[in-house]
């Protein structure tokens, strides 16, 4: 089971939490930035600015998720958001209490708990390890028709003069089911283009539709669209011709 399936049944059935926990500690969670994560050279040291909700007795929570796609079900929209270990993640929040999936089949964890699972972790020598992104997530052609989405897709991308080229493709991550992946050659601010896009496709977007955006300017993106046709090119302009 993965890690939605296994907090399911730890929801439903006490005998699992031990099961779920051990899990989770070992899992890649993900979490909403206000900003772009920096991170440092060498990939050594990040910088995160977190969100944070209140519930109606005005306690803060740091919202964390099983997978990206519940992340977007919270969301509702593109939000800037960072993949790391779970036990990383609490090792930075440890005097913040926090909640795995608000809105949805969830658990909160207080920072009294926190800290007691990293005392654990410690004494049972668990080290906090990422995988690597490269390494869990496939990328492939569409398995059935997304005309409903290019359609107005590039409808948007032709009122963008900052937009060249555009593709579309499914991206799995780890054992998720596949969710759509936009990838789009440009200039300049992505936040400001992704933001509008995802607005604009969530009015044709299925509910089933889990839509994703990135930069061609990415190395991954290029290896992901390798000898794939671009469902939208800009028309040249008249000096270009």
């Amino acid at each position: 089971m993965n890690l939605d399936e296994l907090l399911k049944a730890a929801i439903n059935d006490p005998s699992q939490r031990s099961v779920f926990l051990q899990t989770l500690i070992r899992s890649d969670v993900y979490v909403i930035c206000r900003e772009p994560v920096k991170v440092g050279k060498g990939n050594e040291g990040v910088q995160m600015d977190l969100i944070t909700i209140q519930d109606p007795e005005g306690k803060l929570y740091i919202p964390f998720f099983t997978s990206h796609r519940a992340l977007q079900q919270f969301a509702k929209r593109y939000v800037e958001c960072y993949k790391l270990n779970c036990l990383r993640l609490f090792d930075l929040i440890q005097n913040v209490s926090a909640v795995l999936n608000p809105n949805s089949y969830g658990k909160e964890f207080s920072s009294q708990e926190i800290k007691s699972i990293l005392m654990i972790a410690r004494n049972l020598h668990i080290k906090a390890i990422s995988y690597n992104e490269t390494e869990t997530i496939t990328y492939r052609q569409p398995q059935r028709s997304l005309s409903y989405l290019t359609r107005p897709a590039s409808k948007f991308f032709s009122e963008q003069p900052n937009v060249d080229r555009a593709f579309i493709m499914e991206m799995t991550r780890g054992s998720e089911k596949p969710q759509v992946l936009i990838i789009v050659d440009m200039i300049g601010n992505t936040r400001k283009l992704f933001v509008p896009l995802a607005r604009t496709l969530s009015k044709f977007a299925k509910s089933s539709d889990h839509l994703c955006f990135l930069s061609y300017e990415q190395t991954i993106a290029k290896k992901a669209v390798e000898s794939v046709i671009p469902f939208y090119v800009r028309k040249k302009r008249f000096f270009e011709k």
